[in-house]
């Protein structure tokens, strides 16, 4: 569909190859300017990420209210999609929150390897066909960064995509890597950064989205092994720099989730995120305590006008906070 090559050159691929040109520009190395764009693309993305993070730990904590729906309204569809969506209100919980990040994550991905790719080869080459981005073709992808920082490649030269601290990879990074070390690199990270996505005391669930999350956590890296060892070095390290920015983020939000079942040492090591959740947890157990200290006073003093009046308001009482608690515990865990 070449009638859309232009919207998708004007809109993500040339601007994605100008904030790379003004990177090196900065740092005059091919990989730490890669590392850069990371950056800046994830500090764009965070908010959408942290929502991501949070959904997901909010959606295994639902393992087991879900159980119950499916046992009690299994056979019943229709119903079933319904207490579903109430479950989802009560809780505050978006179950398409997380895979906002993911949709947004592919084409940027796709983008980036077309970027790679003419950067290493110049525009519109790739494969066979790769003389290099020359000095005018990086003048016009900068535009009007041209008048603010200086263009990286030579006159009558070509860019430069090596990294001088990967020295193996002395095609540039616009190639596979030979030695297969960025991929496995990419595997490792993305089987740590998975781990810490799963609540660190997993619910027993018969949810079938909650089996597939968990399967993939393990094979999504091996394909991310297999896919690295194929794509432009540059791509692969774009992945292990995001996926590394994921795991810190992830210390912070949700912590290390069920790492230390592998690595013990981190059981002795709080988190930023275990605290927040600890101050939570002891706010929702005070609120619940005074729910049930307020509604068994106001049955006391019905009791002392009527006794029948007062199982009545005893047992109303009672039932009000329940859901007053169950209220505020909805209301809570969304906002995690």
């Amino acid at each position: 569909m070449s009638f859309l090559q232009d919207p998708w050159n004007a809109f993500l691929v040339h601007p994605l190859m100008a904030l790379a040109l003004v990177a090196f520009s900065l740092v005059r190395d091919f990989g730490l300017a890669i590392i850069l764009l990371t950056v800046a693309i994830r500090l764009v993305v965070y908010p959408l990420y942290r929502i991501q993070i949070r959904s997901q730990r909010a959606m295994a904590e639902l393992g087991p209210a879900m159980n119950e729906l499916k046992q009690k309204y299994g056979k019943d569809r229709a119903r079933f999609a319904e207490e579903q969506m109430k479950l989802y209100k009560e809780y505050g919980v978006n179950p398409m929150a997380g895979c906002l990040p993911l949709v947004l994550q592919m084409p940027i991905l796709f983008a980036l390897y077309s970027a790679l790719t003419q950067l290493g080869c110049g525009l519109g080459g790739g494969g066979s066909n790769c003389p290099g981005l020359t000095h005018d073709e990086a003048q016009g992808i900068l535009g009007f960064f041209a008048s603010v920082f200086t263009n990286p490649v030579p006159v009558g030269g070509a860019l430069d995509t090596t990294a001088n601290w990967l020295p193996w990879l002395t095609n540039g990074l616009q190639r596979p890597d030979p030695l297969f070390v960025l991929p496995v690199l990419a595997g490792a990270a993305q089987l740590v950064a998975s781990v810490m996505a799963m609540p660190a005391k997993p619910v027993a669930s018969t949810d079938p989205n909650q089996r597939m999350f968990q399967s993939m956590a393990y094979t999504f890296p091996l394909m991310t092994v297999v896919l690295g060892a194929q794509f432009p070095s540059g791509l692969t390290l774009y992945w292990i720099a995001t996926t590394v920015f994921q795991i810190v983020q992830q210390y912070f939000v949700s912590g290390w989730g069920q790492l230390p079942k592998y690595l013990t040492f981190l059981r002795n090591v709080p988190t930023p995120a275990d605290r927040a959740m600890k101050k939570e947890t002891a706010q929702i157990v005070a609120e619940g305590r005074a729910d049930l200290e307020k509604n068994g006073g106001r049955g006391a003093k019905a009791s002392s006008s009527d006794d029948v009046s007062d199982d009545a308001n005893g047992d109303a009482a009672a039932a009000g906070a329940g859901r007053g608690q169950g209220r505020r515990r909805g209301r809570r865990r969304g906002k995690r």
